[in-house]
């Protein structure tokens, strides 16, 4: 595949595409091409100025006219500005520029991602040298572009106009350019023969393509794409098979018909699971070997069959990377999906490779659930039809397709925008341009798909915006400001604690979230603050940009003795504390009781590692992904099956309850279950112990699948409770301490006052002691001091051993057996026991 430089158009081919050969100095720019993207259109309204620029058209500065607020027509607008000095003047018809993009934070923009699986495809930065923007919601990547814009209007008026609700209705020919009529909308309308009219040299077409209609099919009415109301929303009437007809085999089509059959869509993190999975990469050979392919086919006007291509090249990869299982996973229960096209083929080759790869593994994991369907439809019509009588089902639409009757809860109709509506005062000047285009697409092939901004554009647009003092990209404003660091103080003041500062407390997270620098101030002794102290250690001692300012002699020793010389943990790094007030932290103040200030700081952090934990163990969950291998466990299908469930309820229960929440995370880092241990032990849980939290967790989760009835609960003893069947219930430690009271947790966990029945531990190495070295994955012996109630017997000792990594390889069976024998060799160690102490 040819690099970025030799994709690159010179500035003669991109003039040449967009000039309309018998109308001199007019040009369309992305209205007529393939592949439309909001970045592509930039690309092509900065390149095309370029090449004014670089041929000479704009050397007598050029009075210039650009229609159309979108993407290609903003880009052009700046980029005309900066590089001349007449007056560029901007028409969009709606109220404000960008408008498409305007109501919707669910929909995504990515600047690369329509050219996955090519190289750097995956970056989130646009990079362009004006107008820059990073992926995000539409609304977002709207508001950053916008700001650019106004940035460079503001510096350069009033060379910049840009005039919303001014509708052009008719372009003329005149003898030095082109004669534009228009209509203010925001004044009366003109009498026939009275309209506006204003003449131009140079006049861009950034029309672009319009909106949807409506009521694609007659009697439906469809939301738009870039609404939010036009993406399928999660599950809410409790329907058990909701029903979805999707019509349209574009991108937009494809990306809702993955939507409509997700649990909870969510555009960025679709990307993310498709071109991210582990294992994908391996793949991508064959996936643009299939692209290139297709799109020979097209061009010698021939239809391509994606799907059986991806049958025969990538089911079965995809399907051993854990990709369709991944992918099932998101899936709605009961789904059922019918997807119609125009064409026998399902998929179209104008579409992105993302999107069509997203919606085949969709209809392959429906394919392995029967609880779930997938229809695909073929016919150049649908049209909406009364219910038969008697209905076979309840549905709130009944349509034909060819004389198929589907039945549908939502219909959801992507068949694209009214072109002709938006080209329609342009139309005589616009006769020949669609041939030509198409031509010159042909001639240039490769390089017109995902169009690429040339250096020398670059560096034009980069030295005119420098020159032009015009500010830096808000994401590059954004940035340098989060190298700044926050300054927040916490003073004791009677009962209270004086918080104050740019940030509300919770947003001390942001030092573990986005890696934000803090400066803390902390003019009181850790006593005198209470247990807010805690709470701010706890930040900073997983922090490598948080400083704290006190007085070394009130804090040094304290903080040292719950971090360095922890005597629950090892590796935890004490942070810095330097002597004096840096300042600039008197705003906004608030006054809180000091658990309350506390309890705010604790629950944003859990609620932090809560959703880390989520994101590593849902993947693993699919397919055994474990990037960095925390987990390093190989577990078996069926029994992360249950895993996965099993979690879906913790999860909702720590959701529910911080507390609880906090309880389980805390004694999975620490033994030792006592108030007096409280603060120190809560300080470890951070990103420092992120990894053993993990890996204590997922153990802790495949034998609470394997013995059921079992969750975590939020009192001591303990942090799990397993209801057993004729018995009382059992209290037990899942503990992923390093050190038990300063040593070794593997030498003295055998000896250690557990106060529960079972103790699920995992550490850095079996447990030895002398008694018992390598025993597997057993209670320890009766002599072993232990619980009260069980005479001495000791609690039911479990950890990672050769045994327990064998069994939840082979499955949930299997571990159960190992289980089983674990709690039989209990009860007869604790009947010996009891006879003995009778005796």
């Amino acid at each position: 595949m040819a690099g970025p430089l030799a994709d690159a158009l010179l500035p003669q081919d991109i003039l040449d595409g967009a000039a309309v050969r018998d109308r001199p100095n007019l040009f369309v720019i992305g209205s007529f091409d393939r592949r439309i993207t909001f970045y592509s259109q930039q690309v092509r309204g900065l390149s095309l100025v370029h090449a004014l620029k670089d041929l000479g058209y704009l050397n007598a500065n050029p009075r210039i006219a650009v229609v159309g607020g979108g993407a290609a027509g903003v880009a052009a607008a700046a980029a005309a500005a900066l590089v001349t000095e007449s007056q560029i003047v901007l028409f969009e018809k709606a109220g404000e520029l960008l408008p498409l993009q305007s109501t919707t934070d669910r929909r995504r923009l990515d600047p690369h991602i329509y050219d996955w699986p090519a190289h750097d495809t995956t970056d989130p930065i646009a990079d362009l040298p004006i107008l820059d923007w990073e992926s995000g919601s539409c609304r977002s990547v709207r508001d950053d572009v916008l700001v650019g814009f106004n940035d460079i209007v503001v510096r350069l008026a009033p060379r910049l106009q840009p005039r919303v609700r001014h509708q052009v209705t008719a372009l003329n020919v005149v003898p030095d350019g082109y004669q534009i009529e228009f209509t203010d909308l925001d004044r009366p309308l003109p009498a026939p023969g009275n309209g506006l009219r204003e003449q131009f040299h140079i006049v861009l077409l950034a029309v672009g393509f319009g909106v949807e209609p409506i009521e694609p099919v007659p009697t439906i009415q469809s939301a738009s794409y870039w609404t939010d109301a036009g993406v399928p929303v999660a599950e809410f009437a409790g329907r058990p098979t909701p029903r979805f007809f999707i019509s349209g085999a574009g991108d937009g089509g494809l990306i809702d018909f993955v939507a409509a059959g997700a649990r909870d869509f969510d555009h960025a993190g679709m990307i993310q699971l498709v071109s991210s999975h582990p294992g994908i990469a391996a793949l991508k050979p064959a996936l643009a070997a299939i692209d290139v392919l297709a799109r020979a086919r097209d061009a010698a006007g021939a239809r391509f069959d994606f799907l059986a291509a991806y049958n025969a090249e990538l089911l079965q990869p995809l399907s051993d990377i854990g990709l369709v299982a991944a992918v099932a996973q998101q899936l709605r229960p009961g789904v059922r999906l019918t997807l119609q096209t125009q064409h026998a083929e399902l998929f179209e080759v104008s579409t992105a490779t993302l999107n069509r790869l997203a919606a085949y593994l969709t209809i392959k994991a429906i394919d392995g659930d029967p609880q779930r369907t997938f229809r695909h439809l073929q016919c150049d019509a649908v049209a909406r039809i009364a219910p038969p009588d008697p209905a076979p089902e309840v549905a709130d639409f009944w349509l034909d397709c060819a004389g198929e009757r589907v039945a549908a809860d939502a219909v959801i109709v992507r068949r694209g925008p009214r072109r002709d509506v938006v080209r329609a005062p342009f139309a005589a000047h616009l006769v020949s341009h669609e041939a030509n285009h198409k031509e010159w697409l042909t001639r240039h092939g490769e390089a017109t798909l995902v169009p690429k901004l040339s250096s020398a554009a670059r560096t034009l647009f980069r030295e005119a915006a420098r020159k032009a003092d015009i500010p830096l990209a808000p994401r590059l404003q954004r940035l340098a400001a989060h190298q700044l660091p926050i300054s927040v103080q916490l003073l004791r003041e009677a009962g209270n604690i004086r918080w104050s500062g740019a940030i509300p407390a919770e947003q001390l997270l942001r030092s573990w979230s986005e890696h934000q620098p803090f400066e803390i101030i902390l003019p009181d002794s850790p006593e005198y603050l209470g247990s807010v102290a805690g709470a701010v250690l706890r930040v900073a001692c997983h922090s490598n940009n948080c400083r704290l300012h006190a007085a070394p002699g009130q804090w040094s020793q304290h903080v040292r003795a719950l971090s360095l010389e922890s005597k629950h943990a090892e590796g935890m790094a004490m942070p810095a504390i330097v002597a004096g007030n840096p300042g600039g932290a008197a705003q906004n103040p608030i006054m809180l009781p000091p658990d309350i200030l506390a309890r705010r700081i604790h629950r944003s952090l859990d609620s932090w590692l809560l959703e880390r934990l989520d994101a590593h163990l849902q993947p693993f969950f699919a397919s055994n992904t474990d990037p960095g291998r925390p987990i390093n466990l190989k577990i078996a299908t069926d029994l992360r099956a249950v895993m996965a469930a099993t979690w879906a309820t913790w999860h909702a229960s720590f959701t529910d309850e911080p507390v609880l929440l906090g309880h389980f995370l805390r004694l999975m880092i620490c033994a030792v279950d006592d108030d007096d241990n409280r603060d120190a032990a809560q300080i470890l849980v951070g990103p420092n112990k992120w990894a053993v939290i993990l890996r204590g967790t997922a153990v802790a989760l495949a034998i609470a699948a394997a013995w059921e009835a079992t969750s975590p609960k939020g009192i001591r003893p303990g942090n799990l409770v397993r209801l057993r069947n004729g018995d009382s219930a059992w209290a037990g430690h899942g503990c992923a301490a390093d050190m038990i009271n300063g040593d070794e947790m593997s030498l003295c966990a055998a000896s250690f006052m557990w106060q529960t029945q079972f103790v699920i531990l995992v550490v850095k190495s079996a447990i030895e002691v002398s008694r018992i070295a390598e025993r597997p994955f057993a209670r320890v012996d009766t002599d072993q001091p232990g619980l009260s109630e069980t005479a001495g017997s000791g609690p039911v000792i479990m950890s990672i051993s050769r045994d327990f990594i064998d069994a939840v390889a082979a499955g949930l069976v299997e571990l159960r057996a190992l289980l089983a024998a674990v709690e039989a060799r209990h009860f007869e160690a604790l009947e010996k026991t009891i006879v003995k102490g009778a005796a």
